[in-house]
């Protein structure tokens, strides 16, 4: 698989972000992944984004259940910067909550425009492959 996209991984535990980290290293050597444990962390360092142009998204992964700022917030907080800092970026929401049992959740964080998906943990190579074909440039 060859993959051309950056990413951000945001979860509070330090195991999910190793184990997402390394899933996405062995499906690609050469990506650039960072990873944040805290959302605040992750939307400085997007703010700061401004003047780097990227052909391809960064992808965020966002876990939604965190302490201090959640996914939730953070996503309310990333609608509120200009257009050309939002589609630079495609936030895919990794979570272990399911349509099935917490569907006001899942509808909520998907009724945001900046929310491309929603993908339950563990993330897998077929849930990978098949969240890249549906990402394109510009979208």
């Amino acid at each position: 698989m060859n993959i051309t996209f950056s990413f951000i991984i945001i979860d509070d535990s330090e195991l999910d972000c190793f184990v997402t980290q390394k899933f996405l290293e062995r499906s690609n050597k050469s990506l650039t992944i960072n990873t944040f444990q805290d959302a605040e962390d992750a939307l400085k360092i997007i703010r700061e984004s401004r003047n780097k142009k990227s052909k391809r998204p960064t992808i965020v992964l966002l876990d939604l259940l965190m302490p201090g700022m959640s996914g939730f917030k953070f996503v309310e907080e990333f609608e509120k910067f200009p257009a050309e800092i939002q589609k630079m970026y495609r936030i895919i929401i990794l979570t272990v909550l399911s349509s099935n049992s917490h569907p006001i959740d899942i509808h909520r964080v998907l009724n945001n425009g900046t929310v491309h998906s929603v993908i339950e943990k563990p993330l897998t190579k077929e849930k990978l492959i098949s969240l890249l074909d549906d990402i394109e440039p510009g979208q």
